[in-house]
């Protein structure tokens, strides 16, 4: 058994733009068409899952049942999430591998950051006596600056260590039980050091140590080094590393050179990715509103990545209660996530929500003016005073200096702005998402509401956009005046999404249904011809229909742009609208955009 004299001795130590650029091909626009949205997988490299995302609309106690297939790939993961963590015995006789980590960290991080979402943590450790000044330190919790990380390495000193074993059983257990482990990580310890550890260590024997790292899924890799003097590295003279390497499902790597552990370590961390155990995929980000059963619940072998690997998982979500409900599936390998697959559900009916007016698309009915997101940027809102910008919901903007003039709907009272180019807003495009059917050119319409105008005469039905309770508007906290003003009533879809209408009288049974119902409502069904288009008065304004959507409330704040949210793409039966849900489908609903 050797001393430890030595300890004193100190030292230094990166797919859609592919698609838009084919968008033009007819042959592209036909396999965009034909192809089910919910089917077509986006890979980013790497493990893979399709599909990549997964859009429906449930009724409460509805289920469906999808096919998730998953690749694990054949060699280096590249969509990883990883946490690393670096654990140094920094006592005296570790100066020389000291100062090679800390020359060489830049080097690891950057040999180890194409495994995909990478985080980096760092730690070290002493004996517990009175030569030291504590047993474990954290330098640096999990982050992903490398600034960070480096300075944490580089507070490494070597120093102290009076007998030959070291306190790693305890730092072990300190850096599995209180480092900040991000939800979902691969969990990887770069353990190295020269001398066994005290059994306990401040209380801490090598069962505790070993459970707690088993209990946070963490991999340990254990590199033994040799001393400062040039002693060969004792590492495992008790079995220690070994051990907990072998439990963990690390490696113990039994001689390392000191002049080669940059590279060892990177090998280190990459070959932890080479075999695996458990494929599965994680629920718990499935909201409650939600219940997910996967079959079967995991695979589980010894797999390697000398090929690719396929794994096919039946997936069975049923709608508890109503809302919308926008998660993620992580694929979790070993408990690590090594792709993502964002899934988006509405329960109560609201997505592909119908259009109201019949006959018509949300691409085809002539809109006379935009929802104007300028009125959501004044607090109090001045209706009549728009200032001299005009910005309507999907960022296009209408300046005064560029030119205006007074257009329908609302006459003179109404102005609408030129853009600095003179061309029209709102063109046929894959740029954004629009209506494509604005009739005001190159002016965009001020409207005085967050909502769309759509040009259509009186006496057009008015349709029920999904199903919900119908209800006349007592006073509209957006627009003002309520039912008998402006003829605007309301569905609730009971999703946290409310249909908006206004110069839309209700049809006598509906009115009679409101009537008699205590509760002031009428049950109404996607489709359902709930009004007809007013008559105007021609000296003012045109016959038309103002409608909106509103998530979440019913205020001025919680108007939502259907276009943008895709609650129309789905039914719209056009390619612009069918690529813009395939780039902007996890978008979660953008309250007061």
């Amino acid at each position: 058994m050797k001393s430890k004299a030595s300890k004193f001795c100190g030292g230094a130590l990166t797919c859609v733009m592919a698609l838009l650029g084919l968008a033009g091909s007819a042959f592209f626009a036909l396999l965009v068409l034909l192809i089910p949205v919910n089917v077509l997988a986006v890979s980013m490299g790497g493990d893979t899952v399709v599909p990549s995302s997964y859009a429906t609309s449930l009724k409460p106690g509805q289920s469906v049942t999808i096919t998730k297939t998953v690749t694990i790939s054949a060699g280096t993961p590249t969509s990883a999430k990883v946490d690393i963590f670096f654990l140094a015995d920094t006592t005296g006789s570790m100066g020389e591998t000291l100062a090679a980590v800390k020359s060489g960290a830049a080097e690891i991080m950057a040999g180890t950051s194409g495994l995909g979402d990478v985080a980096y943590g760092v730690g070290e450790y002493k004996d517990f006596n009175a030569y030291d000044p504590f047993v474990y330190r954290l330098n640096q919790d999990i982050t992903d600056n490398k600034t960070d990380v480096q300075n944490g390495i580089n507070a490494w000193v070597a120093s102290g260590g009076e007998d030959w074993a070291e306190g790693q059983l305890y730092a072990l257990y300190q850096v599995a039980s209180n480092v900040a482990w991000r939800e979902g990580s691969t969990r990887i310890i770069i353990w190295f050091g020269d001398a066994p550890g005290h059994d306990p260590s401040v209380g801490v024997n090598e069962a505790q140590a070993t459970a707690a790292l088993v209990a946070q899924t963490i991999k340990v890799m254990a590199l033994n080094v040799p001393t400062s003097s040039g002693d060969p590295g004792e590492l495992d003279y008790y079995g220690q590393a070994q051990s907990i390497a072998d439990a963990t499902g690390g490696t113990y790597y039994p001689t390392v050179i000191i002049s080669q552990i940059v590279d060892d370590i990177q090998n280190a961390i990459i070959n932890s990715f080479q075999t695996y155990s458990t494929v599965r995929l994680g629920t718990s980000m499935v909201p409650t509103g939600l219940t997910v059963n996967v079959v079967p619940p995991s695979y589980m072998g010894a797999y390697d990545r000398s090929m690719d690997r396929i794994f096919t998982f039946d997936v069975t979500f049923t709608a508890v209660s109503p809302g919308s409900y926008s998660f993620t599936i992580p694929v979790l390998v070993d408990g690590g996530t090594m792709a993502t697959e964002q899934d988006n559900i509405q329960v109560g009916g609201l997505l592909g929500l119908g259009f109201p007016l019949p006959g018509l698309t949300p691409f085809t009915a002539p809109v006379s003016a935009v929802m104007d997101n300028s009125v959501l940027e004044r607090i109090p809102i001045e209706f009549y005073v728009p200032a001299n910008v005009i910005k309507a919901f999907n960022g296009e903007i209408g300046k005064k200096q560029y030119g205006f003039i007074y257009l329908d709907p609302y006459g003179l009272y109404w102005p609408a702005y030129k853009n600095s180019t003179g061309t029209d807003f709102f063109p046929p495009s894959i740029a954004g998402v629009r209506p494509l059917n604005y009739i005001n050119g190159a002016y965009l319409s001020y409207a005085g509401n967050p909502g769309y105008n759509y040009d259509v005469p009186a006496g057009t039905p008015v349709l029920a956009t999904a199903d919900g309770k119908l209800y006349k508007a007592v006073i509209d906290p957006v627009n003002g005046a309520g039912y008998d003003y402006y003829q605007n009533s309301y569905i609730d879809h009971q999703n946290g999404y409310y249909s908006w209408y206004l110069y839309a009288p209700l049809t006598p049974a509906i009115l009679a249904e409101i009537s008699a119902n205590p509760d002031g409502y009428a049950q109404v069904t996607r489709g359902q011809i709930i009004g007809h288009v007013a008559a105007a008065d021609p000296s003012t304004i045109k016959d038309r229909l103002h409608f909106e959507v509103r998530y979440n409330g019913i205020d001025h704040q919680n108007v939502v742009d259907p276009y943008k949210l895709g609650l129309w793409l789905p039914n719209a039966a056009h390619l612009e609208g069918l690529l813009l849900l395939l780039l902007d489908d996890d978008a979660p609903p953008q309250i007061g955009y």
